[in-house]
């Protein structure tokens, strides 16, 4: 379980990961990913990867077309390179949040949480749980991977590669990038099975047809799904009455 602190209005806001027990601290309390739920909660699905077997065990459950892009990645100039927690400096986190606007910028989209995002990543890597993982294809680094983890899981935050910038479709490198995430995911695996851990998480199994490709995506590591529990309470005196004041102040606004 990961507790992550901030402190707004006197009051202390908890971000709590892969609970399996109410966290009995007084405050407002964001539940991620809980095996437990209240009687109001979201439900969050995604596949989780065992990592404590040996690598090519792992291995051994990706698809065949799968199995064989991370292998052959694994031959071509594909470097892959870990940065865990202190390592994370303010400039590797503007750099990551650089490249994730142009990479979500080349589906369409406009990416306006830069300051959200930014706040979270330094949050976890100063709670000791935060790693980033990069793959550089021919000099120039192309995927990025983000995790946040506790003492047995890590859960996948962000995936993002510049494949979609590349102009040929059938082009060497738009392959060897789509190669190399298939690569890095495998990679992450083994970083965090020699860092003890025992769970891979995806970071989420939608069905939506707006990322069913993804999920499809994922389905080809193999992997056992899991269903958890999205939600947030409050503890103590304070922070009730900060979320009844939340409430009056929404409700008048309506």
């Amino acid at each position: 379980m990961i507790a992550v602190k901030t402190k707004k209005h006197g009051i202390d806001f908890y971000r709590v990961w892969f609970a399996d027990r109410p966290f009995n601290k007084p405050g407002v309390i964001a539940y991620h990913q809980a095996s437990f739920c209240p009687k109001k909660y979201d439900e969050f699905d995604t596949l989780l990867t065992d990592i404590t077997r040996e690598p090519e065990q792992i291995k051994g459950d990706f698809a065949k077309n799968c199995r064989y892009k991370v292998n052959r990645a694994e031959r071509e100039d594909v470097q892959i390179r870990f940065l865990d927690n202190e390592q994370i400096t303010d400039d590797e986190i503007e750099t990551f949040l650089s490249f994730f606007k142009t990479f979500w910028e080349s589906k369409g989209n406009s990416f306006d949480r830069a300051d959200e995002v930014r706040r979270d990543l330094k949050d976890y890597r100063d709670a000791g749980a935060l790693t980033f993982a990069i793959a550089t294809v021919k000099g120039v680094d192309a995927v990025y991977h983000t995790y946040v983890y506790d003492e047995k899981r890590a859960r996948l935050l962000h995936s993002a590669s510049l494949y979609r910038l590349m102009d040929d479709e059938e082009s060497d490198s738009r392959n060897l990038i789509g190669m190399a995430n298939r690569y890095l995911h495998y990679a992450d695996m083994l970083h965090f099975k020699e860092k003890g851990l025992k769970t891979y998480d995806w970071g989420g199994a939608g069905r939506g047809e707006d990322v069913i490709n993804i999920t499809e995506f994922k389905e080809s590591f193999g992997g056992v799904p899991e269903k958890t529990y999205d939600f947030e309470e409050a503890k103590g005196f304070k922070a009730n009455a900060f979320k009844i004041l939340v409430k009056l102040l929404d409700d008048a606004l309506l």
